[in-house]
């Protein structure tokens, strides 16, 4: 959820609950308000009958449906009023209404009256209902203003975070020109653009630190290792060896290749983890793997396999070319290493989907193959599927694996 959205959100819910209890609280003090007024305009009839009675008035003038006077020889309510909610019929319209009833005992003279006043009252359910249409059209109101402010504010205020997001997006580590992030009027942004400026500085040192030393380790560790080739091979030429010193010789020769090939990978490894290979757009993969599938087209043929070539669909992703090679290389090699005599590899292509399927040799691939170091035969290194897996993950490639009909399925989806 994005934090517009978010905030508003909470600003909505906010509202939601200020206006339920605003409305419980207007509806509670408008009702005494309505009372006490009804009960002002009851005191003030009260007093206009009063009046008129002590000017001689006759009584049948001024009873009515909402005031009725009768003498009385009661002193029950002398000079005390009271008030009492009733219903009473309503001959036009043919209902029951609820009225406030004022009732007081006057001494007029040497006369007692008995003086009763009604107003109408009106309904609570109206009351409410109107209270309530009006918080909720206020509601509404204040909605869409939150909504619209909120979206014309966040697009002012939030523009330096998006810039400074941008910035880090397009960064690219490898790069020698240092990261900018401009300056804004929020002290919050700059500090942030402040930590990130300091953690990018010791994340590229760290980098630049890192790479400097693989490239010094592998610089050392092939000279010594082609030294050592290069005294297996000319003790390898020498007449004078028995049979064991010669295997003793080619065992030292083997893993001095084997861990010159280590290094070679465990290198590319760390080159493509730390961003060494720079992307670039819209690299045609087709012309690519049509080139490796010619490269290992001898070494097919020496095992005696049958290839089924089907690559047609023109394929282009943002990529580094180099990688591209590496990865289509290492998929051909496996088919190839990891096949029957005299079996098959299919490789083919669709739209967003290059496929690479062939005879297995031993059943299905354990998943920790894809791991560092993970092997399924003495002879390999362990690395090529996690080199796969690496730069498929750098790139946005989803590789895929099935196996079925004593086949491997790798297929990469784009």
């Amino acid at each position: 959820m994005k934090l517009l959205i978010k905030t508003t959100l909470y600003y909505v819910i906010a509202s939601l609950l200020f206006f339920i209890a605003a409305g419980f609280i207007i509806v509670y003090d408008f009702n005494n308000i309505l009372d006490q007024e009804i009960n002002n305009l009851l005191i003030n009839s009260e007093e206009i009958v009063t009046t008129q009675i002590v000017n001689d008035i006759p009584l049948e003038s001024l009873n009515n449906y909402e005031q009725v006077i009768e003498k009385t020889n009661s002193k029950a309510f002398l000079d005390k009023p009271s008030f009492k909610d009733t219903t009473r019929y309503d001959i036009i319209d043919d209902n029951f209404h609820k009225y406030r009833m004022l009732r007081v005992t006057r001494r007029i003279g040497n006369n007692y009256y008995d003086i009763s006043i009604f107003r109408s009252l009106i309904q609570p359910n109206t009351l409410v209902k109107q209270v309530l249409l009006s918080l909720f059209s206020v509601f509404l109101g204040l909605l869409a203003f939150l909504i619209v402010s909120n979206l014309l504010i966040s697009r002012k205020v939030w523009l330096p975070f998006k810039e400074t997001l941008r910035t880090l997006n397009n960064y690219e580590l490898g790069s020698t020109s240092p990261i900018l992030l401009n300056k804004t009027s929020t002290q919050e942004f700059n500090q942030l653009n402040d930590i990130i400026l300091a953690m990018t500085s010791k994340i590229k040192y760290d980098y630049i630190n890192l790479k400097e030393f693989t490239e010094n380790v592998a610089h050392e560790i092939q000279t010594p290792l082609a030294i050592i080739r290069r005294r297996c091979e000319k003790l390898l030429q020498q007449n004078d060896l028995n049979n064991d010193q010669t295997k003793s010789i080619m065992a030292i020769y083997n893993n001095c290749l084997r861990l010159s090939k280590v290094n070679k990978g465990l290198t590319l490894l760390t080159k493509i983890e730390s961003g060494a290979y720079q992307v670039e757009k819209n690299v045609n993969l087709t012309q690519i793997l049509i080139s490796q599938i010619a490269h290992f087209q001898e070494m097919i043929s020496l095992k005696n396999l049958t290839l089924n070539q089907e690559v047609k669909h023109e394929i282009l992703h943002d990529i580094n070319p180099e990688l591209v090679v590496i990865l289509f290389s290492n998929f051909i090699k496996n088919a190839i290493n990891h096949n029957n005599d005299g079996g098959h590899i299919k490789i083919s292509t669709k739209t967003g989907e290059i496929g690479f399927y062939n005879a297995a040799k031993n059943g299905p691939i354990n998943p920790e193959l894809f791991q560092r170091f993970k092997k399924s035969e003495s002879n390999s290194l362990g690395l090529g599927l996690s080199i796969i897996t690496k730069i498929c993950r750098l790139h946005n490639i989803k590789l895929s694996y099935e196996y079925g009909n004593d086949t491997h399925k790798f297929r990469l989806l784009f």
